[in-house]
């Protein structure tokens, strides 16, 4: 067993999960494994900040390392264990830097703010390798030239945690809903008339308006794509002109082909 002992790692993945990874694995070039030679790991990751998910995807990307992720869970294969926890290692090793007494500092007022929430915002802060402290009245301070990382930051977090009652898809789930929407508007775009289309659009438009922002995206573009799905299922729904149609169904599929 490697030295370093993940506490986010459970061994085995479930038959879904191992699927899910062996079908990944398939696509690549080269660098095979055999399914069949070793097992499947899963690592547990939904309770890691964001940017620290980001920060271990690259390094794996970076050091070519065979996985893939079904939402938050990290897959890879027993024979990539010894790397992959030492990417990990990594990534949760980033320390967050001292305050510079002299440089210019700014606060932000945390009155209001649960602890799961300030706990949420520290967790990005470091993950983000900013530094930051907590002064007597419980204020966030900052630099002031880190202001607009930790205005996005704080943006991030809150329109998440609005997003709480909103289903949760996985990235297998969000792929395959967001290809649907393409497929409907894509015959939309074409023929205002068909049937099959408009319903489909209605169905997965309005389904897509009460997902919560997936594992890779911003809230803030997430959010966009959802008013978007909304506005156009009540289009459909409306009287709207075939060529307002055709024009918004051209825009949605090039939108969704740039994120599918």
């Amino acid at each position: 067993m490697p030295a370093f002992q993940n506490p986010f790692r459970r061994t085995g993945a479930t038959d879904e999960e191992a699927q899910a990874a062996a079908e990944a694995a398939a696509e690549a070039d080269d660098g095979l494994v055999d399914d069949d030679a070793g097992e499947w790991l899963a690592y547990e990751l939904h309770e890691w900040a964001l940017e620290t998910r980001n920060m271990l995807a690259q390094l794996l990307i970076a050091d070519q390392v065979q996985h893939s992720w079904q939402g938050t869970t990290l897959l890879t294969h027993e024979s990539a264990e010894a790397e992959v926890d030492g990417l990990i290692e990594e990534a949760k090793a980033a320390e967050n830097p001292e305050i510079d007494p002299d440089k210019p500092k700014l606060a932000f007022e945390m009155d209001g703010w649960s602890s799961d929430l300030q706990a949420s915002l520290v967790e990005r802060l470091g993950a983000a390798s900013v530094p930051h402290l907590f002064d007597s009245d419980g204020d966030l301070v900052v630099h002031e030239e880190d202001e607009e990382h930790v205005e996005m930051l704080i943006e991030d977090l809150m329109a998440r945690a609005a997003e709480q009652d909103m289903e949760e898809l996985d990235g297998l789930a969000v792929n395959g809903l967001l290809s649907d929407m393409f497929e409907a508007a894509d015959r939309l775009k074409r023929d205002t008339k068909d049937g099959d289309g408009v319903l489909a659009a209605i169905k997965h438009g309005r389904r897509l308006a009460t997902v919560a922002t997936p594992f890779g995206f911003s809230s803030t573009s997430w959010a966009a794509l959802r008013d978007r799905c909304a506005a156009f299922a009540d289009m459909l729904e409306g009287d709207d002109s075939d060529e307002d149609v055709v024009s918004a169904a051209s825009d949605l599929r090039d939108a969704l082909q740039r994120i599918i």
